[in-house]
């Protein structure tokens, strides 16, 4: 009998996810043994041209495999990986390769294809590392079609996907009734597999012990996507107990009837307002499906790393329409590009900086790009008349930069007026306080602003000056030190004594243990992403607010962020029930 193993890993879609393991190898293939022969360069290149083709037919089935099953949904993915295969200057390149090498297409397509993906994976980010494994899933399937192999996708049992790396072809191939989760090992949080994962509402994970070598077909696995464990061969009592859990999570995951139709308000009546992250113009619809408040933060980021490229004001001016479409008259509050640090873009962000977090991002590249910012402030001011439409720009720190974006706003404003172009009366102008300098400025920050949004993963990053990628020092950084705690409450006194609107958009607003503690500090607005909407909706509709104060005036007695972690579990554990399933 195998022993039972337990794995830690990084969660990239939450969940719980038991089941036999799929192991997907499609990339099978030695290269050696036709490096021996001396190939016609005409030859080969038509071999290369219509290897293209076949993974360009390929990709364009699973578009449209990907429009019948969720329709425009994931749409651009798929684009942009068409685009680069018919980008003239890697066809050039490649031709170059066999023409200069004598070589095979396949040969010349490994050599050039590698040499870009290792050129992005060596970057210092995790978007550009990210689309590295998109060129690596091109190349594969490139060789794959130049040697006239295809690959395998029937599942023919409910299965967790194990896989070394996986593409959105890759994913949206296999039949969605029998996929169970996803366990990689490669990818991040903004992996296209990932951001498939979220989107399904499957569980999904990435480790770094390479488990796609050590797990088998049919070997049961169990994916915590709670606590981001994977156990592998587990024991009758642990495989009962998930499946325990699993039933809990959905409960308390999933659309629920009856009261959850009502308003967010604590047991003592006081009204919350909780509304949804999203990424993507389609996932507005499930303000509806959730009885959200509205949009608290599309991140627009994700518009331009489907394309890698920035997308013109049309286009743009098309998704935020769409958005606000899908609304029907909730609010929506879109960030400005939050570009830099680890979310970097081909040809725009890529150069290399000492300290990318305290370099050229955020709010710093939109105020030196007036013309990009100005493009987006356009499409937003356009899109306005079709909703309440709010903008949030990320990473202000100064007055002046606030009073810089004002210009540049009634600039765009004026130049849309004078086409005639229609915009919005009201669009309100907020900020993100994500930095102590922001904090310890809010109140005057605020009298700039029209409202206020905390971004508490980069405000915890900045305060403890802990780099929350770096892996070696991931421990260190925890909102719940007393330093990030004190950074929080001065925003919301600033908002409080300024009278402007505040809410917490990051992950410590989702965090179960934090929720009563905020709400006990005096904040009245959560945004959180679809997957934990119903679990924060729950544990709000527990706690009486009298006690959240009382659990926050004990905790600012506290120095030690264990100690008031040891405290808000506590007082979880005797007000929420179900608690376990929560976390």
């Amino acid at each position: 009998m195998n022993k039972e193993l337990v794995f830690e890993t990084k969660v990239t879609a939450p969940g719980i996810a038991i089941g036999a393991a799929f192991v997907f190898k499609p990339y099978s293939y030695e290269l050696e043994q036709i490096a021996k022969n001396t190939p016609k360069s005409s030859e080969e290149q038509t071999q290369l041209e219509q290897a293209r083709n076949k993974v360009l037919q390929q990709l364009n089935h699973a578009l449209k495999r990907n429009q019948l099953t969720h329709g425009e949904k994931f749409g651009a993915i798929f684009e942009s990986q068409m685009a680069f295969l018919q980008d003239e200057v890697l066809i050039k390149e490649i031709l170059g390769e066999i023409r200069e090498k004598s070589c095979h297409a396949a040969i010349a397509v490994n050599t050039v294809l590698s040499r870009k993906s290792e050129h992005f994976l060596n970057l210092d980010n995790n978007f550009f590392r990210e689309r590295a494994f998109d060129i690596i899933d091109l190349r594969q399937k490139w060789i794959l079609a130049l040697l006239g192999r295809g690959i395998d996708y029937q599942l023919s049992y409910p299965a967790i996907i194990v896989a070394e790396t996986l593409s959105p072809s890759d994913t949206v191939n296999f039949n969605r009734n029998l996929l169970l989760g996803i366990l990689t090992d490669q990818g991040g949080y903004t992996s296209h597999s990932a951001i498939f994962a979220r989107g399904l509402n499957i569980p999904s994970m990435v480790n770094n012990t390479n488990l796609s070598q050590l797990i088998k077909n049919k070997d049961t696995l169990i994916l915590d996507g709670r606590y981001g464990k994977v156990i592998l061969h587990p024991k009758a009592e642990t495989l009962a107990r998930y499946k325990t859990l699993q039933k809990e999570y959905e409960v308390v995951s999933h659309v629920h009837p009856g009261g959850w139709q009502e308003p967010t308000q604590t047991t003592d009546g006081i009204r919350v307002e909780l509304m949804l992250n999203i990424e993507f113009a389609h996932e507005a619809s499930r303000v509806h499906e959730f009885s959200a408040d509205g949009v608290g933060l599309f991140r627009t980021e994700a518009l331009l790393f489907e394309r890698d490229n920035i997308p013109d004001e049309h286009c743009q001016y098309s998704i935020y329409k769409k958005t606000l479409l899908n609304l029907k008259g909730a609010p929506c509050t879109i960030r400005t590009f939050d570009l830099g640090g680890d979310k970097l873009l081909k040809g725009v962000t890529e150069y290399s900086e000492p300290n990318p977090f305290l370099g050229w991002r955020a709010i710093r590249f939109s105020l030196d790009n007036p013309l990009i910012f100005k493009t987006q402030l356009k499409a937003m001011l356009r899109a306005s008349v079709h909703g309440p439409l709010k903008i949030l720009i990320p990473m202000i720190n100064t007055v002046d930069e606030i009073l810089h974006v004002k210009e540049l706003f009634n600039e765009a404003r004026q130049e849309l007026r004078l086409n005639s172009v229609e915009t919005g009366d009201s669009v309100e102008l907020g900020i993100m306080i994500e930095t102590p300098a922001a904090a310890v400025t809010a109140t005057a920050l605020a009298r700039y602003a029209d409202f206020l949004s905390i971004g508490s993963n980069d405000l915890t990053q900045y305060t403890l000056a802990v780099d929350r990628t770096n892996n070696r020092i991931a421990d260190r950084y925890n909102p719940f030190e007393p330093a990030v705690l004190k950074m929080i409450l001065h925003t919301i006194r600033a908002a409080e004594e300024t009278g402007k609107p505040l809410s917490v958009c990051g992950e410590f607003a989702a965090e179960p243990r934090a929720i009563p503690l905020l709400l006990g500090m005096g904040l009245r607005q959560f945004s959180v992403a679809p997957v934990n909407f119903y679990i924060v909706k729950k544990i709000i509709h527990s706690v009486n607010l009298k006690e959240c104060q009382n659990l926050f005036n004990r905790a600012e007695t506290i120095f030690r962020a264990s100690e008031i972690e040891e405290l808000c579990e506590g007082f979880l554990q005797n007000n929420v029930p179900d608690l376990h399933t929560l976390k």
